[in-house]
């Protein structure tokens, strides 16, 4: 019986089969080698042109929409100086009226609710009295005389400045009512040291005349110069 012999068998059993030589010319491998190489270098020129044309076209596209932005912009600022233009009478205006509030702060800066501070006083007034006379002194001090006209100068310890005083003149059924009247002046916000400057007895009562002093807290404040905030 006879056996098929493999053909790898066979290859190793003839003498010098398995022998392989390469006998190209070292001049056609080199140039393999340069062909192959030149492809490498081809397609990373190819790859780098692709890339600086992509950024390049980005870049353009960027320079173009900066341009437009710009041009809105600068459309936009004309548009508004224009408008500025139209109002500037409004803007002049508007200028004069902050400045005429600013004089009639200065001007008034001493208003007081004279009707309400003397409402308050005379609501203190015991039951039966009668108020024959009441005089009303205003004069604010300047913030340099604030040190002299201050309650730090007086019995007054408050601090405030002082910018009156109130007299009133009248009487009460009893000479005990004129001490009661000065004691609820003492309670009036703004109304510091009241005291009577005369007080005497009376058939009729008790006649009476109580002085007090008016301190910067009864200021109204009612035409200061308010702010715009920026507007």
């Amino acid at each position: 019986m006879t056996t098929a012999t493999q053909p790898r068998e066979l290859w190793n059993t003839m003498p010098g089969w398995g022998i392989v030589a390469n006998l190209l010319p070292p001049e056609v491998l080199q140039a393999r080698r340069v062909r192959t190489i030149r492809k490498i270098v081809l397609a990373l020129l190819c790859f780098l042109l692709i890339l600086a044309a992509a950024g390049y076209a980005y870049a353009f596209l960027q320079s173009r929409s900066a341009e437009q932005g710009l041009a809105a912009e600068q459309s936009r600022t004309s548009q508004l100086l224009v408008q500025q233009h139209k109002y500037s009478g409004v803007t002049q205006l508007q200028g004069s009226v902050d400045k005429v509030q600013s004089q009639l702060s200065t001007l008034l800066a001493g208003d007081v609710d004279v009707s309400g501070v003397l409402g308050q006083v005379l609501a203190k007034v015991p039951a039966g009295g009668m108020i024959s006379q009441v005089t009303v002194t205003l004069a604010v001090p300047s913030q340099g005389a604030a040190a002299s006209q201050s309650g730090a100068t007086s019995l007054d310890t408050s601090g405030h400045l002082h910018i009156g005083t109130i007299t009133v003149t009248g009487q009460l059924p009893h000479l005990t009512d004129v001490s009661t009247f000065v004691d609820g002046l003492s309670g009036i916000t703004g109304v510091v040291e009241p005291f009577p400057t005369t007080n005497a007895t009376t058939d009729k009562g008790a006649g009476f005349n109580v002085q007090v002093t008016l301190t910067d807290q009864l200021l109204s404040h009612r035409f200061d110069a308010k702010s715009t905030g920026g507007n």
